[in-house]
């Protein structure tokens, strides 16, 4: 009868100490997750796997992105033990160009790990390019007309469609297009230098039909050289 007492209470503590021991343990596949490259304003879904490696259940308390670009969801808040989840973070990427590095922080009641960082990166490439970026027409040397070409191209589109290609002032600067082949356009750039005085400011805009690229301002340049 006291063997068998004494192996109960035996029984009870080792229970009673097994479960103060218990701890949820969270292990993530992999803390960062490379989308590679992607167009700017495309979007990357990246998908953060884990596991709860302990042996009580497992609490997500929190999910934060800290940029607006990137919306997270949750697989569940609570995982049991041996369970695995999943957090599936949306990363937009209008408006970003080259390399990024955006943050989540994931709280957890995991002691060991009460707040984990995940980071998403990649590459954003720009879907068009403008050569030169501006124009430059330098020091002006006599009075008349100066003239310049700028190339637009895009990987988004197989054929460029510009509308509405304005200057400002358009009474000294004046743009038009020389050639338009799929999704390459030149255009045409003629400053008319008779009335500056000391230095220009001006630009050429368009609209156009590139992802990333709807509206389009080239800036113009030039200055007076001095005597």
């Amino acid at each position: 009868m006291r063997l068998h007492k004494l192996l109960t209470t035996v029984f009870f503590f080792l229970f009673f100490y097994a479960a103060l021991c218990a701890e949820p343990i969270i292990v993530f596949e992999k803390k960062v997750f490379d989308f590679g490259e992607i167009l700017a304003g495309e979007t990357a879904v990246c998908l953060f796997h884990f596991k709860n490696d302990g042996d009580t259940t497992l609490k997500i308390l929190d999910v934060r992105a800290t940029c607006g670009c990137t919306v997270t969801k949750l697989s569940k808040k609570s995982i049991e033990p041996g369970e695995k989840g999943t957090i599936n973070a949306v990363f937009y990427s209008t408006g970003r160009r080259g390399k990024v590095s955006k943050s989540i922080y994931i709280t957890t009641n995991d002691k060991a790990n009460k707040s984990i960082r995940l980071k998403i990166v990649g590459i954003i490439k720009k879907t068009w390019k403008c050569e030169p970026e501006n124009i430059d027409f330098g020091e002006i040397t006599k009075k008349g007309k100066l003239i310049d070409t700028v190339t637009i191209s895009s990987i988004s589109v197989d054929t460029i469609k510009i509308d509405s290609v304005t200057t400002e002032p358009s009474s000294r600067l004046e743009a038009k297009i020389v050639s338009h082949k799929g999704n390459n356009v030149i255009l045409e750039v003629s400053l008319n230098t008779s009335e500056i005085k000391w230095r220009f400011i001006g630009i050429v805009k368009f609209y156009s039909n590139i992802t990333e690229g709807t509206k389009i301002i080239i800036p113009v340049y030039a200055r007076v050289k001095e005597e």
